[in-house]
């Protein structure tokens, strides 16, 4: 057998630089005050989210960096880091909020992962969680897990209560199925973040809970979703669960990969939801670039991390498309069925390049997309003929499908229990008149 090409390691590198040259620009013109929007605070970012997910990028980055191109990157973007994330503000805020010390100290914890520490901030980070208030914040499973990957990277200690880590992952989102068909935008983020926090950009990984084929199943239809609806962020970072539990690309994760490279090219970075073109008019050359910069920001820097980990030894996504496991004719049934819609995504053009052979590769693909259209528009009778193409095609084995299925099992037994109330206060009305005559 012929193995796959992979993706152009240059390719790679130069849109992990493109995302770390960004990133100059969000430290240079943001680091200090944040972003601000009176008229629309959904898109108001706080600098020490800025600092933090920039070291971040500049972290997972030096992974790589054998890489000329990548090295000069990262030492650029590491010396405009430094003084914003050892700042007397943020210094300030590890000495007043020992709860959320960590949460300020990010920057400062990837930034001596790198080869830069600084001794002063240590003793001052050493007092603040070693205090009484130190534990004084609730959070979910999925922060949990960042604050025990923050912590063992700034003390470079091994893992001291593995119980313990593994019970966090055991109640993270990476524990339990996906609700595939209805689940929010913050339910796949949690699932997103707790797979990066096990597995730590491969960084002395954690097992997974559960199989990765049963993870990667999963991932591919909350994926389908993601593409469909535009969402390149979620998308990105659904893509870095292959190079982060060491699984071949998959036809579905490679097609994923191509749409998000060609949805860059296009626009010169990956557009979010949040960016509104009317605000972008109204507003000056300076006050534009702010904007832009505070609202697309992270879906930058979710690319960079994915290509970060892509150039990882062995991660790289797969050139070409796999055909080998496919079933002639399925995309054809489905498309024709998504045609039908009057929104056209992105993914539509990408695949208009693929070939027949190609398409039917990534059917499962079509039908999770699909399944997910007909569940908002409340088309149960459409998830119903959408299930017999699937079966035809031996697609129905998903996890979207299945739950598909299950849902229209209880909506059957939902309007069997309906039935027997509308039966029951028909008999009773009739029972009252005769007693009344």
């Amino acid at each position: 057998m012929v193995p796959h090409k992979t993706w152009p390691t240059e390719d790679l590198v130069g849109r992990l630089c493109h995302a770390l040259g960004i990133a100059n620009n969000v430290i240079e013109r943001l680091a200090t005050n944040g972003y601000t929007d009176e008229k629309h605070p959904a898109v108001n970012v706080r600098p020490e989210k800025l600092i933090s997910e920039t070291a971040l990028l500049a972290f997972v980055a030096s992974a790589v960096t054998d890489h000329r191109r990548v090295a000069e990157s990262v030492e650029s973007l590491v010396r405009l880091l430094i003084p914003h994330a050892r700042s007397d503000k943020v210094l300030l805020g590890v000495c007043l909020h020992p709860a959320l010390a960590l949460d300020y100290a990010q920057g400062h914890v990837f930034l001596s992962m790198i080869g830069y520490p600084d001794r002063r901030f240590d003793r001052l980070l050493r007092q603040s969680i070693g205090s009484q208030a130190a534990l004084g914040r609730e959070r979910p499973p999925h922060r949990m897990l960042e604050q025990q990957w923050i912590m063992e990277l700034w003390d470079g200690a091994a893992i001291k209560n593995l119980t313990s880590v593994r019970a966090m992952t055991s109640a993270s989102a990476l524990n339990s199925p996906m609700d595939l068909l209805g689940a929010s935008r913050e339910d796949i983020y949690a699932f997103t973040h707790a797979l990066m926090y096990v597995r730590r950009f491969n960084i002395r990984p954690l097992r997974m809970p559960r199989s990765n084929a049963t993870i990667v199943a999963e991932v591919e239809a909350a994926l389908s979703r993601c593409l469909d609806e535009q969402d390149y962020d979620l998308a990105g970072e659904l893509l870095l669960t292959w190079p982060l539990i060491g699984r071949p690309w998959s036809p579905v994760s490679t097609f994923g990969f191509r749409v998000l490279t060609s949805v860059e090219d296009e626009a010169g970075f990956l557009p979010t939801p949040s960016t509104r073109i009317d605000r972008i008019n109204a507003l000056g050359a300076e006050e534009r670039v702010d904007y832009l910069l505070a609202t697309m920001y992270h879906t930058v820097y979710v690319m960079g991390l994915l290509c970060a980990a892509a150039l990882q030894p062995g991660c790289a996504p797969s050139l070409s498309i796999a055909t080998a496991n496919r079933t002639k004719g399925a995309a054809a049934a489905l498309l024709e069925r998504l045609s039908a819609d009057s929104d056209i995504p992105h993914w539509y053009s990408e695949m208009l390049k693929l070939t027949d052979r190609e398409r039917d590769a990534i059917a499962g693909f079509l039908l999770s997309a699909a399944l997910r259209r007909r569940y908002l528009a409340q088309d149960y009778a459409g998830i119903r003929e959408l299930l017999k193409v699937g079966l035809e095609f031996g697609l129905v084995k998903s996890p979207a499908a299945s739950q598909a299925g299950e849902m229209l099992e209880r909506l059957a037994t939902f309007a069997g229990i309906r039935a027997r109330a509308s039966n029951n206060i028909y008999a009773k009305r009739i029972a009252s008149k005769r007693i009344s005559m």
